[in-house]
């Protein structure tokens, strides 16, 4: 489960107001980097998305604290949000969140901001999402309940064993995708 993510922009602020317009959520300043927001989605699993400003990257802390103390202070050791000359128009990274929100909503909000958007049936039909282009640089899929319900259909195991059969069994096969009885995966 992924609790929370860091995606930086040129306007945090209003980003991260826009975030929680999406979410009905709620935005508080996020201290570890200056002028940044953290965006909670009020859904009661801690879903958040923390917004930095352009150029923010992470970097790790200097040495490590004692392992066999679990109360040890750490914030020496920890990662740290440090500002970069290096500002790329466009990233890898996307985000797809869901809202209650309805496509008209969701369209009415993006042009509001003067972003693009636009209805994407993704995979010939497979599913569909609003894309949303924050700041016209930065992709945020945002599905809509009805959306969201056959993302989770198509996302089950047994549905992607099933439509990728073949490809799997070509180049990984079965006994590769599973864990043993005996393993136990905290985390």
């Amino acid at each position: 489960m992924i609790n929370h993510i860091s995606i930086a922009v040129n306007e945090p602020e209003r980003v991260a107001n826009f975030i929680a317009e999406l979410w009905e959520g709620y935005v508080y300043p996020f201290p570890p980097a200056p002028n940044s927001f953290f965006v909670l989605a009020n859904d009661g699993k801690g879903t958040a998305l923390e917004i930095t400003p352009a150029g923010t990257v992470l970097v790790p802390g200097e040495g490590l604290p004692d392992e066999n103390d679990l109360d040890a202070v750490t914030e020496e050791h920890e990662a740290q949000f440090v500002r970069s000359e290096f500002v790329p128009r466009y990233v890898a990274t996307h985000i797809n969140i869901n809202t209650q929100k309805s496509i008209e909503e969701i369209r009415e909000l993006a042009k509001r901001e003067g972003w693009r958007v636009l209805v994407c049936n993704r995979g010939g039909g497979l599913f569909q999402l609003v894309e949303v282009w924050v700041e016209n640089t930065l992709m945020l899929e945002v599905m809509t309940p009805e959306q969201t319900e056959r993302y989770i259909e198509i996302t089950d195991p047994k549905f992607m064993e099933a439509a990728f059969a073949d490809t799997l069994q070509q180049h990984h096969p079965a006994t590769d995708r599973v864990l043993p009885n005996e393993l136990s995966l905290i985390g």
